[in-house]
């Protein structure tokens, strides 16, 4: 594998920022990789992946690459009192890593996860725009805002004075209901989570009101990275309908 440290002035920004990226060491020059763009937790970074995780590993024998741009605290918005986040990461960082590296951009290619506020992240790109992708993957997200402000003291800074309800609901109903419906759906959270509960009623929205079929595991775990560690090989071997374990060729089956 090649993992690569992008650092590089963005213009949403006006900063310097950095995205992480792993590639497999052979690119094929017949076809574009498929990728993951795989979203960071709060408190963490996009490094976390490759440090704190088998990831590297796991896909050694994929024709997969996985992006993971630096989002900061931001929840994947653009700041009341701050950057435009949201509006770098789909209006800047995806476009660019396409013209950098070859990666396809055929919604049948392209997957989205992550962990905590990256799994909202996930979640919130897969319902603001279901046409870019084929699968969505949120580990242990963050689906009630309300519960914002007891998790970070700058919660203001995103939020405007106001704590919104229902956000993901609100993006998911002006969705088209048949895109959210063509999505492929792999979501888990650790028994011992203190966000489980919210997230079992999430599940139950998604499944009963928007009729979307969901892959929901739960288990022994709480809300860290010995549970998310554990869930990446579950997540992966689901995603690409292999056993890892095996060392069969992701992608190419």
């Amino acid at each position: 594998m090649a993992i690569l440290t992008l650092t590089r002035a963005f213009t949403k920004l006006q900063e310097q920022t950095t995205i992480h990226v792993i590639l497999p060491n052979e690119i094929p020059s017949d076809h574009k990789l498929q990728v993951l763009w795989l979203l960071h937790g709060l408190g963490d970074n996009g490094s976390g992946f490759i440090r704190k995780t088998n990831l590297e590993v796991l896909i050694k024998y994929t024709q997969l690459a996985v992006i993971t741009p630096e989002m900061n605290r931001s929840f994947y918005m653009n700041l009341y009192k701050g950057l435009p986040y949201w509006d770098y990461l789909t209006q800047e960082v995806m476009p660019e890593m396409r013209k950098l590296l070859p990666l396809s951009s055929d919604p049948a290619d392209n997957f989205v996860g992550g962990t905590s506020m990256g799994g909202f992240g996930a979640l919130k790109l897969a319902f603001n725009h279901p046409g870019w992708f084929s699968t969505v993957m949120p580990m242990s997200p963050v689906v009630d805002l309300t519960e914002l402000p007891a998790m970070m003291p700058d919660a203001q800074e995103i939020l405007d004075g106001i704590v919104p309800e229902h956000y993901l609901e609100t993006l998911a109903e002006r969705a088209s209901p048949k895109a959210l419906r063509r999505l492929r759906y792999f979501y888990c959270i650790g028994d011992q989570d203190p966000l489980k509960a919210t997230n079992d009623q999430f599940i139950q929205y998604m499944q009963n009101d928007l009729k979307l079929k969901i892959e929901y595991r739960t288990g022994e775990g709480g809300h860290d990275w010995l549970y998310w560690q554990r869930m990446l090989p579950e997540m992966l071997t689901w995603l690409l309908k292999v056993n890892l374990s095996d060392g069969y060729p992701l992608g190419n089956q």
